[in-house]
């Protein structure tokens, strides 16, 4: 990785380019190892045309301190999931529709084939916190995510979390897919689940080297359809 704002900002436009967080459905946010605070766009934009200059810096309390602009209060649970997990240096959140539709159905992601068996264990799915307030929800769910990587969340879309842009942004597309598979499997019947074997061997495909060569694919493809304009 580079510059952290200009990974940050190609992550955004990433996930815009495969409909994840647009209209102001989703954040992506980030931050160095050890910092006391993050990097985050501003209230009002959408994933597909946030540019670097775009990018605030904030600290867990959402006080801006670096340039100016509005803030989306609801990133105040990146702060306390930032503060609570000292491992994570990015987190993402949109309402794309297979995840959304498969928490509305109070299921979690099932090990059905290897794209969804590298998740088992570590995604689960919040219940019973939509009754709070949005803005009182973040110690609910930050306890409830604990040490795993994501959650489907009940009504609210799906959080993924991870030790880098890259990771993260990668892994977030990963499920939404894996999200739209199981729709399809439980629309034919019950799903055969994967042997413990399978799973742990489908564990690679969370591996540094693969999300490496996702990261860098998913890179060219923005690349060559001029989604990266005016990016910098």
């Amino acid at each position: 990785m580079s510059d952290p704002r200009h990974d940050l900002a190609l992550g955004y436009r990433i996930l815009g380019m495969y409909g994840l967080g647009l209209g102001m459905l989703g954040h992506l946010t980030a931050r160095e190892p050890g910092s006391s605070t993050f990097w985050t766009y501003q209230f009002g934009q959408s994933m597909e045309e946030v540019r670097e200059q775009d990018l605030r810096e904030v600290d867990f309390e959402l006080n801006v301190v670096s340039g100016d602009g509005a803030i989306n209060p609801s990133l105040r649970l990146h702060g306390e999931i930032y503060r609570a997990r000292p491992d994570v240096l990015c987190i993402a959140h949109h309402h794309g529709d297979h995840a959304v539709a498969l928490g509305a159905l109070n299921q979690n992601l099932v090990p059905f084939d290897r794209n969804a068996a590298r998740w088992s264990g570590e995604i689960d799915l919040t219940r019973d916190i939509e009754s709070l307030p949005l803005a009182e929800q973040g110690p609910a769910v930050t306890q409830i995510l604990g040490d795993k990587k994501a959650l489907l969340m009940k009504h609210h879309g799906v959080l993924v979390t991870g030790p880098s842009i890259a990771d993260t942004v990668v892994s977030t597309i990963e499920l939404e897919r894996s999200c739209r598979v199981q729709l399809l499997v439980h629309a034919g019947g019950e799903p055969v689940l994967m042997t413990d074997a399978e799973i742990e061997d489908a564990r690679i495909l969370g591996s540094d080297l693969v999300v490496s060569g996702s990261w860098d694919y998913h890179r060219r493809t923005l690349r060559r359809r001029g989604l990266d304009q005016e990016i910098d």
